[in-house]
C-alpha cells in the first residue's frame, strides 16, 4: 500500500469520526420502549447537545384513582415544532433525574399506550404544520399514595435536537378502592397485539361486577358494542371483528354491580402482520457463513489489488552462472560401489586354502584378479 492511498484512508476515518460527533441524533426515532428521561444519551445523541425545546406540555388525569383500577394520564402538546421527518417522542415520567425515573420505577405498570404498545416512551409522525397533539397512556398503581409525574419531549430540528420537561410534577394521589366497587381484576393485563384477518376475542377478569358491557371504536369511527357472554365465575368474553388491513382500534368494558358503575380507560388494540420465525441456531449459521463468505472475498481482492513486487536495477542474478547438475557423477559412483559388493564366484575347488568366507566376500575379485596368487580358472 503506497503512501497516497495510507493518506486517503487515514481522512476518511477521521471525516467519520467527525461526523459522528455532529450527526449522532436519529432523525428517524428510537422506536417506543421503556426510557429513561435521556434515554441514555441514545435518542439524540450527547445530552450535552440538546437545545430547549419551546414546545407546552401538560398532564392530566382522572380526578379520582383507586388502587389497583386502571386510570388514563393524557399528556397534550403545543407550539410544537419538529424536524423534516416530523418525528417527536413523549416521555411519561416519576423523576427528572435521568435514571430509574420511569412509572414502573415508582410502582407503576403502563397497561397501554396511545401507539398499541405498553411504553413510557412513544413516538408519534406529525403532519406538517402540525404544532398540537396528544398522547395517553393507561397505568395502574397496586399502592395507595402521591405521585409525581414529568412529561418531557425530544423532536429535531434545524440543526440540533431539542429536548423540554415540565418544570413540575403533576400529583396523582391513589386512594384505597371501596369494598363493593366492580372492577376489573389487579392481575388485568390487556392484549396490546393481534393478527390481521383474525376476529379477536377479548377474556375480562373481574370482581364485583354482576354484568358486563364492551365498546370499541376506530380512529374516527362511531362506538360500537361488542356482544359480551359470561365464561364463569368473574369471566367474561366479547368478540371483536377482525381487521383487514393494519390498523388499530380502542375497546372499553363497562361495569355494573352493587357498587356504582364503573368505565374502565380506552385501552389500544393494534393490528399488524404476522411476523416471520427464525431458529436462532439457523440464524447463527446464516450470520457465520456470510462472515466466512465476506473474509474470502476480502483476501481474494487483497491479492489482486496488491502490486507486483518491482525488480531492482542492481539485481544480476540473470548473469550468474548455473550450478553444475552433479548428479550422474554421484550416480556413477553408487553403480561401481554397488558391482564392487557383488561376491565373487568361487572356484570349482572351493574356498582356496586358507581363506574364510569374509575374506572372499571382500577380496575374492582381487584373487581371481590373481594378486593373491590366484586367477581365472
Amino acid at each position: 500500500m503506497n503512501l497516497n492511498r495510507r493518506i486517503y484512508i487515514v481522512l476518511f476515518l477521521s471525516l467519520l469520526l467527525v461526523t459522528s460527533t455532529y450527526g449522532a441524533a436519529e432523525p428517524g426515532g428510537n422506536g417506543d420502549a421503556t426510557r429513561d428521561m435521556q434515554c441514555g444519551g441514545a435518542c439524540h445523541g450527547d445530552a450535552s447537545l440538546n437545545e430547549t425545546s419551546m414546545a407546552t406540555l401538560t398532564l392530566s388525569s382522572s380526578s379520582t384513582v383507586y388502587a389497583g383500577i386502571p386510570t388514563t394520564i393524557t399528556l397534550t402538546a403545543t407550539n410544537l415544532s419538529s424536524s423534516s421527518t416530523g418525528v417527536v417522542g413523549f416521555f411519561l415520567l416519576t423523576d427528572t433525574t435521568g435514571h430509574s425515573d420511569t412509572p414502573q420505577d415508582a410502582g407503576w405498570e403502563v397497561l397501554s399506550d396511545s401507539n398499541g404498545g405498553a411504553a413510557n416512551y412513544v413516538e408519534q409522525t406529525l403532519s406538517s404544520g402540525q404544532s398540537e397533539t396528544s398522547v395517553s397512556w393507561v397505568i395502574r398503581s397496586s399502592e395507595t399514595g402521591t405521585t409525581p409525574f414529568f412529561a418531557a419531549i425530544h423532536h429535531g430540528g434545524s440543526s440540533s435536537p431539542f429536548f423540554g420537561v415540565t418544570p413540575s410534577g403533576y400529583s396523582v394521589e391513589v386512594s384505597e378502592v371501596p369494598e363493593n366497587l366492580p372492577r376489573l381484576s389487579p392481575d388485568f393485563v390487556p392484549q396490546s397485539k393481534r393478527i390481521l384477518d383474525v376476529p379477536t376475542e377479548l377474556v375480562l377478569q373481574t370482581e364485583f361486577a354482576e354484568s358486563v358491557q364492551v365498546q370499541w371504536k376506530v380512529e374516527g369511527g362511531a362506538v360500537m358494542s361488542a356482544q359480551v357472554n359470561s365464561s364463569g365465575e368473574n369471566l367474561w368474553s366479547a368478540t371483536l371483528p377482525a381487521a383487514l388491513q393494519p390498523s388499530s382500534l380502542q375497546w372499553r368494558a363497562i361495569l355494573q354491580g352493587d357498587g356504582p358503575e364503573q368505565t374502565t380507560p380506552w385501552f389500544t388494540l393494534t393490528a399488524e402482520e404476522a411476523g416471520w420465525e427464525a431458529e436462532e441456531f439457523a440464524v447463527y449459521l446464516q450470520a457465520f457463513a456470510l462472515l466466512f463468505l465476506i473474509a474470502g472475498a476480502v483476501i481474494a481482492l487483497q491479492s489482486r489489488l496488491v502490486p507486483p513486487p518491482e525488480s531492482s536495477k542492481y539485481d544480476q542474478t540473470d548473469l550468474l552462472p548455473h550450478p553444475i547438475d552433479a548428479a550422474p557423477a554421484v550416480e556413477s559412483v553408487i553403480d561401481d560401489l554397488s558391482d564392487e559388493s557383488d561376491v565373487a564366484p568361487l572356484p570349482a575347488g572351493g574356498l582356496p586354502n586358507g581363506w574364510n568366507e569374509d575374506q572372499w566376500r571382500w577380496y575374492g575379485h582381487d584373487y581371481l584378479a590373481g594378486k593373491y596368487g590366484g586367477g581365472q580358472e
